[in-house]
This record gives structure tokens, sequence and C-alpha cells, in this order.
């Protein structure tokens, strides 16, 4: 994120898209969150609504490093600070299941890709030539365009779940209580089926930036 503002495409199209998009989140729940007597939020509220066309670290630097979570760690002291303890090239190391990441090596976001995954056997990095930030489009079938990011994820799934055998260490006992499955140790925390599943449709609104 520090990088993105190097460029003109990132800090003018990329940066402010996105913290443009953060700006209309925030104003759409104003209201909501203005009923939180929390100090950093009645703190860091007004400003972020105050912020007009902000980049990303714009934002950051005024709303999230403050109110984007709970304490501790937040607040931050700078979004510097909040980026250099978000990034995930800190925690790679500590997977322990396997975890596909792809990049593309044009994103004007992500710009330094680390390809020796820490030295971790359980992390798959991928690298294509292109594909911008979450883009790779290609051409679809009946017209227009699609991305082409779902092919390898699912190629990558089918091989996870179906070829690779594994024989080290398992994960945690799971058990069943009112029926959800859980993990020993993370009684908190539970899956269950549900009647009436199905895909999840959505439909983004805004234009071509609307996703970052």
């Amino acid at each position: 994120m520090i990088r993105l503002n190097n460029s003109i495409t990132g800090r003018y199209i990329y940066s402010q898209s996105m913290g443009g998009n953060l700006l209309a989140i925030l104003k759409r729940h104003a209201d909501e969150l203005s009923k939180y007597q929390d100090e950093r939020i009645a703190e860091a509220l007004p400003k972020g609504l105050a912020l007009k066309s902000p980049t990303m670290e714009d934002f950051d630097d005024t709303f999230t490093r403050v109110a984007g979570g709970s304490s501790p760690p937040f607040p931050f002291a700078s979004a510097i600070d909040y980026y250099n303890w978000a990034s995930s090239h800190k925690v790679l190391g500590d997977i322990r299941i396997p975890f596909l990441a792809i990049n593309a090596a044009d994103d004007p976001v992500v710009r330094d890709v680390p390809m020796d995954a820490a030295g971790n056997g359980w992390v798959t990095m991928a690298l294509s030539r292109g594909g911008g930030h979450l883009g790779w489009f290609e051409p679809a079938p009946t017209g227009g365009v699609q991305r082409w990011i779902k092919k390898p994820v699912l190629e990558w799934l089918k091989i996870t779940g179906e070829q690779i055998v594994y024989s080290g260490e398992r994960g945690p006992e799971l058990y069943e209580l009112d029926g959800f499955l859980k993990e020993r140790g993370r009684d908190h925390l539970g899956i269950k089926e549900i009647d009436g599943g199905g895909p999840v449709l959505a439909k983004a609104k805004g234009g071509l930036f609307q996703g970052l």
C-alpha cells in the first residue's frame, strides 16, 4: 500500500478509487456508527466524513488506523504502522493448512510478492504476467468478459481435496454440539449446515472500481 502512491496510475486511479469506496461505505453506515460512544469512533468518524476525494492512505490515516478494530492493537500511530502490522508477509510462515495465493506481476497495489512463501511448504504462490489488481479478465463464451481467476482456484481445490495425501500431524479434534461442528480449544466457533442453502448472488453497484 505504501508503494501504491509512487505512480500516477496507482495514486490517482487505484488509490483514490479505493479511498472513495471506503468513504462511501463510511457515509452509508455513519448513522449506525454514531450510536457507539467509543471515544475512538467518536474521534475518527467526523474526521473521516470530512474527507474529500481521499486516497486509500488518506482514509486509513484518518479513520482506519484509529477505529479499524479493537484495542489492542488499535489505534496505530499512522497508516504506515497499520500497514506494517497488517502485512501478510509476517504470517505466511505460520500457515499450517494448504494455502494458495495468486498475484499478477503488473498489480499496481501489491508490488512485492513473497514468492519464497517464507519457506513454508503449506503455501503455494502463483504469479501471472498480467491481471492487474483482482482483474484477470478474459473473453466470455457468451460475449463480454469474465474473470479467469476461478479456473486455477478450482483446479487447486480439486487437487488439494482429492489427490494430496497428508500423513503428518492432524489438526485439533473435532466434535459436534447442537448440530454445530467445532474444534477442541475453539469452542466459541462452529459451522452448521442449514436448510435453504445455495449460491449467494450479489450484484455490484457502481463503476469499474467498485470491487476495489
